[in-house]
This record gives structure tokens, C-alpha cells and sequence, in this order.
């Protein structure tokens, strides 16, 4: 290094020493302005409401309870399965039918609140069209005019539903449903199977017509619950 380079090197030493020294009694005020702004901005963040905190905890805890259910192998051990499932938060519930359909990559879309929803527990898209999910746990025979219910909602916002359960479909209900098409049932073996994380299939198998009346359901037309409707045809292919 020539002479002329070093007394360049030495003189920005030198400047820069002079610098930092001329700042060091500025330095605790610059620090606690900055962490004031720290702090300002800590109190003006959006703060998430109870719901949106249930829903978060729910969320999280629905991955854990897949987990855990995996490791009971559902289909080797069922009435543990569905013992689990009966106790478990019926809200956790939902979210963990939400966050299995996240696992297989299927877009979701998880409710806003967990009262005054419509009887819509969460959406999800599969093959381009929209199915909505309604999650009930059941420990004896469910309620038909649930599903009535829920199958005229579909009606009204144009979807596809899925009802999901942890009782048991009577036999009457599963052949009108055939006829609806709007409305899945998932419950039993295929939850079992849903939860285990295997293929189901949404597509139901053809029946011959069984009206309301011959299927012992002659009081379904009242006046708060709509006729199952007649729906469209079961989509190809479709698989959860």
C-alpha cells in the first residue's frame, strides 16, 4: 500500500471514530424511539375476537386429533374411533373434517363463526364445483329432517353437500338420498375410511325411485323443512 493510500485509510478511520462518536449520546434515544414504534404498533394490531381465537385453537387442535386418530387405526379399531369422535369438541369436529380435506389438497374454506352460520360448517371446491359441509355428531339414529334441512340450503346457494355423521342412516334415508343427489352422506365405514385417510367415493350408486311415502317419511313437506329435492346427476369421478 502506497503512503498516499494509508493517510486515505487512516482519515476515514478517523472520520468514522469521529462519527460514532458524535452519536453515542443520541444512540438511548434512537433506541427507545424504535422500541416506542414497536410498541405503538403492538397496541394498533387488529385484535382477533373470541370466535377468531376458537377458531384458530380449533384449527390447531384439529391436526392433532388427525394424528391421533390415525394412530388408532380406524378400521381395525372402530368403536374406539367413534367413542374419540362422540366426545371430542363438536366444533374441533368440524375443523378436523376441514383440515382432512386440507391434508389431501383439496381448497377449503372454513366457517367465520360457529353460530349463525346457515347450517354451514365450511365450503370446499372438488372438480370445479362447490360443496358445502355439515358436521353433526350423533350417537344413535340421526335426524332426517336434518338433512332435509340442509339439502334445501344447498338448493338455495346452488351446491353440493356433504353431511357428515357419527350415528347411523337409516336405510329409508340412504334411498331418497340416492334420488336427491345434492346431499352425501358420509358416516360409518366411510368415515372410517375418510379419517384413515383412503379414497371415498362421492358418486352414488344408482336405486330404484322410493317416494317419501313408501319410504315411511309421509310428514317430510312441512312447512319449515322443504321436500328433499330431485337434484342433479351425481358427478363422475368425483373423490375425496
Amino acid at each position: 500500500m502506497s503512503e498516499n493510500a494509508a493517510l486515505e485509510a487512516t482519515k476515514n478511520i478517523d472520520i468514522a471514530g469521529a462519527l460514532w462518536t458524535a452519536m453515542q449520546p443520541a444512540l438511548p434515544y434512537l433506541a427507545g424511539f424504535f422500541l416506542f414504534a414497536i410498541f405503538i404498533g403492538f397496541l394498533q394490531r387488529p385484535k382477533q375476537t373470541k370466535a377468531q381465537k376458537q377458531h384458530a385453537y380449533n384449527e390447531r387442535r384439529s391436526w392433532d386429533d388427525l394424528k391421533l386418530i390415525r394412530s388408532m387405526a380406524p378400521l381395525e379399531n372402530p368403536g374406539r374411533v367413534f367413542g374419540y369422535l362422540r366426545k371430542v369438541c363438536p366444533y374441533r369436529f368440524e375443523d378436523m373434517i376441514l383440515s382432512e380435506l386440507a391434508r389431501r389438497g383439496i381448497n377449503i374454506i372454513r366457517g367465520t363463526s360457529y353460530s349463525g352460520d346457515g347450517g354451514i360448517d365450511g365450503q370446499f371446491t372438488l372438480n370445479g364445483e362447490r360443496w358445502l359441509i355439515q358436521a353433526k355428531r350423533y350417537k344413535a339414529y340421526i335426524k332426517e329432517d336434518h338433512v332435509w334441512a340442509f339439502d334445501a340450503v344447498c338448493q338455495r346457494r346452488k351446491a353440493r353437500g356433504l353431511f357428515v355423521h357419527t350415528g347411523r342412516t337409516p336405510e329409508r334415508l340412504r334411498q331418497m338420498q340416492r334420488q336427491c343427489g345434492d346431499v352425501r352422506i358420509i358416516s360409518g365405514e366411510e368415515l372410517l375410511k375418510f379419517f384413515a385417510g383412503h379414497s371415498v367415493c362421492l358418486t352414488l350408486a344408482p336405486a330404484s325411485p322410493v317416494s317419501p311415502v313408501e319410504a315411511g317419511k309421509p310428514q317430510i313437506a312441512r312447512a319449515s323443512v322443504p321436500p328433499p329435492s330431485k337434484g342433479r346427476a351425481a358427478i363422475e369421478g368425483a373423490v375425496l
